[in-house]
């Protein structure tokens, strides 16, 4: 079993480039999408609530991959919010669900009536960090048809309210990105050990040129420059990263953090023990799913 933090990797350019908090927790307090064609899935049971369904991407031209957790009392007169959740470098959609656990912690919190029913869905994206580029137009995936086929063939409050997007390291980075380009698409986001990098790039020289090719390009993608310029006022953001983590993005997502609370956007940010691993995402997914759903 792979796991996200396994961040040494290569994009289609020269060279390699990697991805990806002191000690004791310091939690420091879009558009709508377009129509898609019809198109025909292949739905596989894999759990009594948990669906692997393969799609035709439109935006893409491919079929992609999501698992659905269906929550349990799952009804058809009932609509369902919906929380994305996006997988890191080198993963798939088989990261949060099962892999890391988002669905039988859901299913505990649920018994325990600590959060709402919801949905989760965990896409495909591959390496793409989610945003249109020479590898696809996986931006326009995540937001138009993704968001078009939940919204068409399952019980889901298809509106921004019910409508939050996360992701861990690279889906971190994608969920930031994709909210803050859309804030009137998704009500609440996660950055989970987010791949947000203040100024220090010297460990990660290639991903800048892959991500922030031109001042211009990373004034239109960089979480913490769409921070300044958006109107994020309505959605509530949720950061937190481990104080070991391998990469320090705990730098970039405390600035991020300030940022937000400099704009008074709705965010929380959270330093805890950990690293940049399944061990500290695991343990804090109940810590998660109560931003998202929690009553």
């Amino acid at each position: 079993m792979k796991f996200g933090y396994r961040l040494w990797f290569f994009i289609l350019l020269p060279g390699a480039i990697l991805t990806g908090c002191g000690s004791g927790d310091r939690s420091m307090s879009a558009a709508a999408p377009q129509p898609v064609e019809s198109i025909q899935a292949k739905v596989v049971t894999a759990e009594p609530n948990v669906q692997k369904v393969t799609f035709h991407s439109e935006s893409l031209d491919k079929d992609m991959r999501f698992n659905i957790y269906l929550p349990k009392g799952y009804r058809t007169d009932h609509k369902y919010p919906v929380l994305y959740l996006l997988h890191g470098y080198t993963e798939n959609e088989d990261q949060w669900v099962p892999e890391l656990g988002a669905d039988k912690v859901a299913d505990q919190l649920l018994y325990e009536g600590k959060i709402e029913p919801l949905m989760i869905v965990s896409p495909q994206i591959d390496n793409s960090y989610g945003f249109n580029s020479y590898m696809g137009k996986y931006g326009d995936y995540i937001v138009n048809d993704l968001v078009q086929y939940v919204d068409s063939h399952f019980n889901s409050v298809a509106e921004r309210v019910g409508r939050y997007i996360g992701g861990v390291s690279m889906g971190g980075w994608a969920a930031l990105y994709n909210a803050f380009q859309h804030p009137d698409l998704y009500s609440k986001v996660g950055g989970h050990s987010p791949a947000v990098v203040d100024d220090d790039w010297s460990t990660t020289s290639g991903l800048k040129g892959f991500l922030y090719p031109t001042d211009e390009v990373r004034r239109q993608r960089d979480p913490l420059l769409l921070a300044e310029t958006q109107n994020l006022q309505g959605l509530s953001v949720y950061l937190d990263c481990g104080d070991e983590d391998s990469y320090k993005f705990y730098q970039g997502a405390e600035a991020l953090y300030n940022k937000l609370q400099n704009k008074n956007v709705k965010s929380e940010y959270h330093h805890a023990p950990g690293g940049h691993d399944a061990e500290y995402w695991t343990k804090h997914l109940a810590d998660y799913l109560l931003f998202y759903a929690g009553k």
